[in-house]
Formats: structure tokens, C-alpha cells, sequence
């Protein structure tokens, strides 16, 4: 990103005072909560720096060794047409005096809000609140956003590429997804909200899988935070709303036998509705299951089969 050199000295400034306070704050002299008081009178009678502090700091994923309560925001830059780059700071010894804490890409193209403060290069998708970021993008940035994201999915869902049952685990498609497409920006936020905070939605990919019984079945390919491939089975109803989902394949090192060893989950869906998850110790010779669970999806939900 052409803008990464600029901040390269600022970040590091920033994540040694990340480490310092959040020693602080684990002696508990920093609070890490804040809660944001919504009064009726909010929407009007709040400043635009003001929302822009309460959207982002309203986002639960959104990490920060500070008191929220003492944050502010500002929009430091537009960088292209849409797309914005966010201050957060908090004041110093007074109101002339801040100290940069970080700072979060706003993409309004996209609907998409990002924090880069640690790491440009593998930003943190936030999750915001719809009604903050309406009320601000329409009051302060004079830009309409559409009435549901939901709106976005359902007129792009028959776009995405179907996978047809049985869908099993194969380390090839753990590789290369074949069969799968790149989620576009019209529908990222909505993919967002569909995931966990542990989930990286930096090159994430989608497909989906027959509709049965007015339920639609979509598949979301992402990883963690440290790259391990991260899946996701998710329902939706008619309307294109979230009624449950499931974590069908992640890896990770547990420790197994007295050993460390690299565990992955092995995942069969088939056409009768059906999950089959094993947690599998990956081995030379043959993969070793050491649990397994099975599931069926019964009136939008994944039930214990």
C-alpha cells in the first residue's frame, strides 16, 4: 500500500506503547471497557467526530489497550474517492497536545471499515454498528447507504459459484479452493457480519451449497489470523439473514499424547442435510481421528445429531 512507508515509524512508536500500556492496563489501572450513552437526542445533536469515534469504538471486535472513553477520531485524509484514512488519538497535557494511538481505513465503496494500526498488510475487518455508520456516512459524508445489507446478498447470491453434495475435506481444495470466487466489494460487510472475531477476511473466498427447505447454505473460506485456512457453513433464511453456523475446518498444534502434534478438522456434508466433522492428527502414513461429531441442520439451525 502506497501510504505504509509514511506510517512505518509511527507504528513502531505505536505498538511500543501498545505493549506499555497494556501492561498498565493488566495491573488495572487502564479500563479497556466503554460503554457509549445513546440518548434519543443522539443522532442530532451529536458532532461528526463524536460518531465517528462511537462507530468505530461500537465495532466488538475492536481492540485497544486505552480507555475508549478517552479516544478520539478524525478524518486525517482522503486518500482516493470514498476511502478514508482515520486518526485515533487520545489528548497528552492538553487540548492542544495528542498522542497518535492508531488508525482505521473508512471504505465507503466497500462499506468497510479496517484497522491498520498494527499491520497495514493484514488489516482487521471491524464490525460495526449498521445504524452508527448510516447516521454517520449519510449526516456527515453526505453518502447513502443502502436500507439492509442484507440487500447486497440477495440480489448478487445467485452469482456465487454452487458446490454440488457430498462436499468432503481434500488437502488440495484446502490449497487452491477450486470452484470458489473472491468475495467483491458489494457484499464484504455482509460476509463480515456472519463471522467471528478470530476470522481474517483479508482474501476470503465464498460458494454455496443447494437450498433445501427455503433455507440457503453458504460457504465462507478465510482464515485466521495467522494464515490457518478458517471455514465457515452458515444458514440463511429467505430473507438472507443469519440463522446459525458452524465451524467446519480450522487447524491448529494441540497436544496430544504427551506430544505436540497438528490436528485439522475433516468435514462431510451431504445432500441429506448432514455434518460430519472429525478432528484428525495429521500423520506420514494415515490421519488418526480422535473425535468426532455429526450434525443436522432442522429448521435453520445445526442441531447435535
Amino acid at each position: 500500500m502506497k501510504y505504509i512507508k509514511q506510517f512505518e515509524m509511527r507504528r513502531i512508536y505505536i505498538l511500543l506503547f501498545v505493549v506499555v500500556t497494556t501492561c498498565i492496563s493488566n495491573a488495572g489501572i487502564l479500563n479497556t471497557s466503554g460503554n457509549i450513552p445513546l440518548e434519543d437526542s443522539y443522532f442530532t445533536t451529536a458532532s461528526c467526530d463524536e460518531k465517528l469515534k462511537n462507530l468505530i469504538i461500537s465495532c466488538h471486535n475492536f481492540k485497544t489497550p486505552f480507555n475508549k472513553k478517552n479516544i478520539h477520531a478524525e478524518i486525517e485524509e482522503e486518500i482516493s474517492v470514498g476511502i478514508y484514512r482515520v486518526r485515533l488519538f487520545v489528548y497528552s497535557n492538553g487540548e492542544n497536545s495528542t498522542s497518535s494511538i492508531g488508525w482505521i481505513i473508512l471504505d465507503t465503496k466497500k462499506n468497510i471499515l479496517k484497522d491498520i494500526s498494527l499491520d497495514p498488510d493484514s488489516p482487521v475487518i471491524l464490525k460495526y454498528n449498521k445504524d452508527f455508520y448510516k447516521d454517520y456516512l449519510e449526516n456527515c459524508l453526505e453518502k447513502k447507504v443502502p436500507s439492509s445489507i442484507e440487500t447486497s446478498i440477495a440480489t448478487n447470491y445467485d452469482k456465487i459459484p454452487v458446490i454440488h453434495f457430498p462436499f468432503e475435506y481434500t488437502y488440495d481444495f484446502i490449497n487452491d479452493l477450486t470452484g470458489t470466487m473472491h468475495v467483491n466489494k458489494t457484499i464484504m460487510h455482509f460476509i463480515s457480519t456472519l463471522v467471528d472475531s478470530d476470522t481474517d477476511l483479508g482474501n476470503c473466498c465464498i460458494a454455496r451449497l443447494p437450498s433445501t427447505n427455503h433455507y440457503h447454505y453458504l460457504l465462507i473460506f478465510a482464515s485466521d489470523h495467522v494464515g490457518e485456512r478458517r471455514f465457515f457453513l452458515c444458514i440463511l433464511n429467505n430473507k438472507y439473514k443469519l440463522t446459525d453456523r458452524l465451524l467446519i475446518y480450522k487447524a491448529k498444534n494441540i497436544s496430544w499424547k504427551g506430544r505436540m502434534e497438528n490436528s485439522y478438522l475433516h468435514y462431510i456434508i451431504t445432500g441429506s442435510n448432514k455434518i460430519i466433522l472429525k478432528e484428525m492428527i495429521a500423520r506420514p502414513n494415515k490421519d488418526i481421528v480422535i473425535k468426532k461429531k455429526e450434525y443436522i441442520s432442522v429448521d435453520g439451525k445445526f442441531r447435535l445429531h
